[in-house]
């Protein structure tokens, strides 16, 4: 059971074809149950509480991993997978796999996919080029390149006048997970821990929690915003342009989240483009339960299930019939034999069958994608799985917060940072007086209303968890 409701018109093409498929290998069915996204959260969580047997379903954040195992909604795959699912057993390093057991036991496969933060940005090469910009300088994020940035405007503004009032970035992706990396624990900024070797505030380690909205790291992270804004590398609003600045050949670079590879020109003519991935990518317990498959607890049938998703997560040919469709329906061989998109869905805008990333069909990296979806030869899986395994891990990778002792406060604390927080982080301050003055009236308001109690429950959480660890 998923939830996809777009381009899914040929779905009893692609059923009879898994029909066929599966029960030569398997000599089972394995009938596709998709819905849109909000039927599947308003009905599936009923679903699984009820007893209905569901067997295979993908589990998200409408169904959150921990507490559905902890009401024992799934069933263990780690009783199954030595058995029926030893491929699945071998997506994960043990680290991933012990940060997913529930009372000691694994019930639900992430997808292998881009599981950790591949934060960076996408730059004009053309305008980098006339500037004579070195653009690789294996920053670790956006706060390290404000004297860089600063320096940049001013070369484009005096090489193009035409360009002044021009913002030079069209999108930095606010502040998490761009210009900061840590820990969150699903109570926003308000309780947050170091990721080893990228530490925000290094006198806390990696186990003491913290409030980053009263940190001195907040605080200059919002002075530098400031100042981008008033030296016109961000805009105040980018709202005021009639165009997306994207687009536009007086802009620098984009931020991007998720890219290991770009065509040339991403963005259209206007101008070349290449990427750059950040130093230091990290990861957290989000990146693996957000996006999962698990087995029903009333399934019938659990091993079948669980050779099933042996088969999802490992198999090439279906990984990509659930993405791309049928070979001569859906997509075609050129003369030099690289996947194309054609016929059912030559019209990428009204496709057939076309689900990319199609994050509930398991495994990503063994699926065969049309070389404008995965670059030449594959190279964006490829180096999805490089970064994955290079992911610096949160120290706390399978902890789950219990928000019910602190759910006043945190109602209470999101309210107080309202009037302040998006003017801060997105540098709307006339002066750098202005910002000290915002956030210090804002960390009073957070201490009033109970900011310290959030973070000494937090505290006394992860301190439990890692005691009974």
């Amino acid at each position: 059971m998923t939830y996809q409701a777009d381009y899914i018109k040929d779905l009893d093409l692609i059923q009879a074809a898994l029909d066929e498929y599966f029960k030569e290998k398997l000599n089972c069915r394995v009938v596709l149950n998709p819905m849109d996204a909000g039927s599947f959260r308003e009905n599936v969580p009923t679903k699984l509480m009820s007893g209905e047997e569901l067997d295979l379903l993908t589990i998200n954040n409408n169904i959150s991993y921990n507490n559905y195992a902890n009401m024992g909604a799934f069933y263990p795959i780690d009783t199954l997978w030595d058995e029926y699912g030893s491929g699945v057993k071998s997506l994960f390093n043990d680290g991933v796999w012990d940060s997913l057991k529930v009372g000691g036991h694994i019930y639900g496969v992430p997808v292998l996919k881009d599981n950790c933060y591949i934060m960076g940005y996408i730059y004009n090469d053309d305008l980098a080029g006339a500037l004579e910009l070195d653009m690789e300088q294996g920053w670790a994020g956006f706060s390290e390149m404000e004297d860089f940035l600063i320096e940049a405007i001013k070369l484009r503004d005096e090489k193009f006048p035409e360009y002044a009032g021009m913002p030079l970035i069209a999108d930095a992706k606010g502040t998490f997970p761009s210009w900061v990396a840590m820990e969150r624990f699903g109570v926003n900024e308000f309780a947050v821990c170091n990721i080893p070797g990228r530490e925000i505030a290094p006198e806390m380690g990696t186990d003491t929690v913290f409030n980053f909205l009263e940190t001195d790291a907040f605080r200059e992270l919002c002075l530098t915003k400031q100042r981008l804004v008033e030296a016109g590398v961000l805009a105040y609003d980018y709202s005021v342009f009639e165009t997306n600045v994207m687009y536009e050949p007086s802009t620098l670079l984009n931020g991007a989240w998720g890219y290991t590879w770009i065509d040339e020109h991403l963005y259209g003519e206007a101008y070349a483009t290449k990427l750059v991935v950040f130093d230091k990518v990290w990861t957290d317990g989000g990146n693996y339960t957000s996006a999962m498959t698990g087995i029903d607890a009333n399934s019938k049938n659990p091993e079948w299930a669980m050779m099933v998703m042996e088969l999802l997560n490992t198999d090439p040919y279906v990984a990509t019939m659930l993405r791309f469709g049928l070979e001569g329906e859906h997509w075609e061989r050129d003369a030099d034999g690289k996947m194309q998109l054609a016929n059912r869905n030559a019209d990428e805008s009204n496709p057939g069958w076309l689900q990319w990333y199609g994050p509930f069909y398991g495994n990503l990296t063994i699926v065969e994608a049309p070389e404008s979806y995965s670059g030449p030869d594959g190279v964006m899986l490829e180096d999805m799985a490089k970064y994955n395994e290079e992911a610096i891990l949160a120290a706390h990778m399978g902890f789950v917060l219990d928000t019910a002792p602190i759910e006043n406060e945190l109602s209470a604390c999101n309210n107080a940072v309202g009037e302040y927080y998006e003017n801060l982080v997105n540098g709307r301050y006339e002066s750098p007086e202005d910002v000290n003055q915002a956030v210090d009236e804002m960390i009073a308001k957070l201490k009033e209303n109970g900011s310290d109690k959030i973070v000494e429950e937090v505290q006394k959480q992860i301190d439990a968890w890692k005691a009974g660890e």
